[in-house]
């Protein structure tokens, strides 16, 4: 067991440090390309902070098409490091920012950002709600997720904001080389997680999706946490939160998408009824706060993270399995 613990460890702390250079190397071309820094939180730097969830979809589906027998096992590990890092993300990563800083939201951006987060997360409910997601639904997130990236690419391109051309032709191909690289390292140490983490789903007296919620969930949202405090410091408040925003968009779209278009999943019940129920309303909840003055006040967060830990309280003794 103290084996399979060092890799799942070893193999975050590479994910993460593979998850830095890809944003490093993202923000430096989308200056370049001249992207506003809100669409950079919600498309270039979403899509790097979940690339945790997003390899760990991509190795795990590979995974129950070759041993089809782990299906059950796997799908619960699976969606719920996806839907645990969002969970863990808008309830807590995004009040601490609000409690460090300030969480603003331009009125006339809340619903193309907020209410895109609450349509993603109730489309894979839906999906859900028969126990199994299959490849045509995945297909269906895929595409919404796609349609989501082009709106907002027009959306950019209207608000007219000038490229820096700060890279000559070299800097441009060394970065975009680093971030396949970087993807190619975590494709590998993914595999090797997961694999450590079905061992240790079979040792311990926690299910598979409580292990994705907490601690994998937990984990891959890191990058997430640390960009947003980053952006934050550096007075980038429209940066900060389109990171956070644009992950739980990214997640449930692209990674679960992704993942159900390769293998299909089978959803546990308590997924259905507790886990995505109460991502929905807490995002909701967050929706009504930024609407009343766009911005999380402190004792907003202060909820937001209270609620956090009553649902992890309550996921853990109310459901401790899948059922």
């Amino acid at each position: 067991m103290l084996i399979e613990f060092l890799i799942v460890l070893v193999g975050l702390v590479i994910v993460l440090l593979m998850a830095e250079i890809i944003i490093n190397n993202s923000i430096s071309l989308a200056k370049h390309y001249g992207l506003s820094g809100t669409f950079m939180g919600l498309t270039l730097l979403s899509i790097g902070t979940s690339i945790p969830e997003i390899m760990t979809h991509i190795i795990g589906s590979i995974d129950i098409l070759k041993n089809p027998s782990q299906m059950n096992s796997l799908s619960g590990l699976l969606l719920g490091t996806n839907i645990g890092s969002d969970i863990f993300q808008q309830n807590f990563v995004l009040a601490v920012v609000g409690l460090v800083g300030t969480v603003v939201i331009i009125r006339k951006n809340l619903f193309s950002e907020m209410g895109a987060l609450v349509a993603a997360a109730l489309l894979v409910w839906v999906f859900s709600l028969g126990g199994f997601i299959s490849r045509i639904e995945g297909a269906i997130l895929l595409l919404a997720y796609v349609g989501y990236l082009i709106y907002l690419k027009r959306r950019n391109i209207r608000e007219k904001f000038l490229a820096e051309n700060n890279l000559n032709r070299k800097q441009v191909l060394f970065a975009f080389m680093l971030i396949l690289f970087s993807f190619i390292v975590m494709a590998v140490v993914a595999d090797e997680v997961l694999d450590a983490s079905t061992v240790l789903v079979s040792l311990l007296p926690i299910s598979a999706s409580f292990f994705g919620i907490i601690i994998l969930g937990i984990s891959s949202a890191l990058p997430e946490l640390t960009t947003s405090l980053v952006a934050v410091f550096k007075k980038n408040k429209d940066i900060s939160a389109g990171i956070i925003i644009g992950s739980n968009i990214t997640n449930p779209l692209f990674g679960i998408g992704l993942g159900a278009l390769i293998s299909t999943y089978r959803v546990p019940n308590v997924i259905v009824l507790f886990d995505l129920p109460i991502k929905i309303f807490t995002a909701l909840l967050i929706y009504y706060f930024l609407i009343r003055n766009e911005k999380l006040n402190r004792w907003e967060a202060v909820v937001m993270i209270l609620l956090y830990l009553a649902y992890v309280f309550v996921r853990q003794v109310y459901f401790p399995v899948d059922f």
